[in-house]
C-alpha cells in the first residue's frame, strides 16, 4: 500500500475546514479516505450504498454507530472509534435520558485513557491472542471524559493524539573525508 496525498478539506458532515484527506494506492487501487477532526465522522471511497465494504461494517458496527450515520455525496459516514493500546479510546457514546429532534439518543464524545495494570495484578487481564501473555495495561472506566459532538478535536488531543515524541539525538555529518567517511556532529531538536 502507498500513501500519496493527505490535506485538509471541508467536512462533508459539519462544513468544518478539518476534515483530513489521505489518499492510498492499494493492490485494488486508489481509495480515499477522510476523518474530520470537528465532528470525528470518517470515510472512505469504498463507503458506498451496497458496496461490500458498507454492508460489512454494518454487520460488524455497534448499533448507535449505524444510527448515527450520515451519507453524503455518495458515501456513508459513521462516528470513528479509535483505539490506542497504550494510550486510550474515544468513542461515541449515548446520553442517557436525551434525544435529538430525530427522535434519536443524543450523543457525545468519550475518552478513556489507559492505565497500567500493576503487575501482580497483570494475570487477572490474559490476553486472548497471545495465550500465556497478560495484558500490561487496562482501560480506566471509572474516569471517563466527555465532549460534545462537535469538539472531536478536543478528545483527540485529551487522548494524547498529538503529542510530539521525545526528541531524538540525530548525527548529521559535518563533511566528508578524503576517503569518503562522514564526521558527524550531534543536535537535539529541543
Amino acid at each position: 500500500m502507498e500513501q500519496s496525498g493527505d490535506k485538509l478539506v471541508n467536512c462533508s458532515c459539519c462544513k468544518g475546514n478539518a476534515c483530513y484527506e489521505s489518499e492510498f494506492t492499494t493492490e485494488e487501487g486508489k481509495i480515499k479516505t477522510w476523518l474530520c477532526m470537528t465532528c470525528g465522522f470518517t470515510t472512505n471511497s469504498t463507503m458506498t450504498e451496497d458496496s461490500e465494504a458498507l454492508n460489512k461494517t454494518l454487520e460488524l458496527t455497534a448499533d448507535l454507530i449505524k444510527d448515527l450515520r450520515q451519507n453524503y455525496d455518495g458515501l456513508a459516514w459513521f462516528p470513528t472509534a479509535i483505539t490506542m493500546p497504550d494510550k486510550g479510546m474515544i468513542f461515541p457514546e449515548p446520553v442517557k435520558g436525551t434525544s435529538t429532534l430525530e427522535g434519536k439518543q443524543d450523543w457525545q464524545w468519550t475518552v478513556v485513557k489507559a492505565i497500567d495494570i500493576p503487575e501482580e495484578e497483570q494475570e487477572k487481564y490474559p490476553d486472548p491472542r497471545n495465550p500465556g501473555t497478560f495484558y500490561e495495561k487496562r482501560m480506566d472506566m471509572k474516569n471517563l471524559k466527555r465532549f460534545n459532538k462537535l469538539s472531536f478535536m478536543d478528545a483527540a488531543e485529551e487522548l494524547g493524539m498529538f503529542e510530539k515524541p521525545t526528541t531524538p539525538v540525530y548525527n548529521i555529518p559535518k563533511k566528508i573525508g578524503k576517503s569518503g567517511e562522514f564526521g558527524t556532529s550531534s543536535i537535539s531538536g529541543k
